[in-house]
């Protein structure tokens, strides 16, 4: 049987600094059959850049005006 989906969601305001770590680490993983969320939450910062040059297709970028961590969350929940 295939391996089922797996979402990782990360809510990232102003985290150019450990963005492209925290996406090698999850890319990383043994499951196979991932998508990982990056929600810009309305960083000053190049942290929507730097996700989007990972250059794997499994990643997703939003970007959105800065409403906090559980905005950034739920916004990736509703995709």
């Amino acid at each position: 049987t295939a391996e089922p989906l797996i979402s990782v969601i990360i809510p990232a305001y102003n985290a150019a600094a450990f963005i492209e770590e925290a996406l090698r680490s999850v890319l990383v993983q043994t499951h196979r059959n991932l998508e990982v969320i990056v929600v810009d939450d309305g960083s000053k910062d190049a942290t929507a850049l730097i996700a989007r040059s990972i250059g794997d297709p499994r990643v997703r970028v939003v970007s959105q005006p800065n409403g906090g961590v559980s905005a950034a969350r739920n916004t990736g929940l509703g995709l």
